[in-house]
């Protein structure tokens, strides 16, 4: 193996860790480097599901077959795996036994077919109850890995290693990411120069808003009528000394106040903080600003959210639907045609299933439920 070859494909490894589709590119890369007849890299652990398992050369049929048949069931091989210390570099008839290995059922079942008589392998990582395992094997007719295969592999697995942690890392990032674009409510996050660096889609819609008091300015945020204020907000949120945040942001109302602008703005600022760090656990110079308009109108759904959230009948729904909109019992006995005496009796059951004991309680736990997604 030439310098330029092992190079390349740890190229591929670290491209595979921010793209999930070209993890099979990097698994044929070793494949082909060591010269085998079958490579995989898995999880192993709760809930598997067929995105698990990453082979080159795959037959689907037969990765139907190993969720089906063999997972969570006995199996020298993997609970062998399961033992070996991290980073260790393995010889499967070395870590399990030769003869062990090709008596069980796993062998004969899964290995043989796909033409893997002998292996090297590694336990990558940890994580909770999963482990990540990596493993390239070579077929009957092939020469048997030797001390110099396992060397050679032995630098490869920091770096496979590495790039899995990252691609668990960027994933759940994008995952949650894609979290806040169903709130109901902007997200941005601002440097302390109000320079915007990513906003979720509430957000994006309220800066472009045409006569809108929120506007992107050079990349920046600008507030109408209130810049000095959420530019002290902001400063304060980014503003870490010796760990220490002199200030935690804050809050601003800005009203409508000129005709053709958006309505009223409630803004919360406040800092990022960064739970991975023990050193320091504030991310110095970022702040989040969260944007909501003040609506009086109900969501479209609310009834029967409400309905559904707290068992309530469709009449007992429109009832409590109607109060959060601002509506008397009086209007709302009239709206619906009934009786006042027996809205009453509708009325009491609301506050028995919600858990309140007046209306004011009962518009405040429902205006608090409002659904997350928009």
């Amino acid at each position: 193996m030439s310098p330029e070859e092992i190079a390349s494909v740890i190229g591929r490894i670290y491209e595979a860790a921010y793209d999930p589709e070209a993890w099979p590119i990097a698994i044929s890369a070793m494949l082909g480097l060591f010269d085998g007849s079958r490579a995989c890299l898995g999880r192993v652990g709760p809930n598997p599901t067929a995105n698990d398992v990453t082979a080159a050369n795959e037959d689907t049929a037969f990765r139907a077959r190993f969720l089906e048949e063999h997972v969570g069931q006995p199996n020298v091989f993997l609970d062998a795996v399961f033992k070996a210390p991290p980073g260790l570099v393995y010889n499967d008839h070395a870590l399990v036994g030769a003869d062990r290995l090709r008596r069980s059922r796993f062998w004969n079942d899964w290995m043989k077919p796909q033409d893997m008589y002998g292996g090297l392998g590694s336990k990558l990582l940890v994580s909770g109850r999963s482990f990540w395992f990596f493993d390239v094997q070579r077929g009957r007719k092939q020469a048997a890995f030797g001390n110099s295969d396992a060397e050679i592999l032995q630098m490869f697995i920091p770096h496979l290693a590495r790039a899995v942690e990252l691609s668990s890392k960027f994933q759940s990032m994008q995952v949650w990411e894609s979290a806040f674009e169903g709130l109901p409510f902007g997200v941005m996050l601002v440097d302390c120069q109000m320079q915007i660096i990513r906003s979720n889609a509430v957000a994006e819609e309220l800066l472009l808003r045409p006569g809108g008091a929120l506007r992107r300015k050079s990349g920046r945020l600008f507030v109408a009528d209130a810049e000095a204020e959420l530019r002290t907000l902001v400063e304060q949120a980014c503003s870490v000394r010796q760990d220490v945040i002199p200030g935690t942001g804050g809050d601003l109302l800005i009203w409508a106040k000129h005709p053709g602008r958006s309505g009223d703005i409630a803004i919360s600022v406040g800092p990022v903080a960064d739970t991975h760090s023990g050193v320091r656990p504030f991310v110095q110079g970022r702040a989040a600003v969260y944007v909501r308009e003040i609506v009086l109108d109900l969501p479209q759904g609310f009834q029967d959210y409400i309905r559904a959230l707290f068992d309530l009948s469709p009449r007992e729904a429109g009832l409590a639907a109607s109060l959060a909109s601002g509506r008397t019992l009086q209007e709302t006995a009239q709206d619906m045609h009934v009786a006042y005496s027996t809205m009453r009796t509708h009325l009491e059951r609301v506050f028995q299933k919600t858990g309140t004991r007046q209306q004011s309680q009962l518009v405040a736990l429902l205006k608090s439920v409002q659904p997350v997604r928009r």
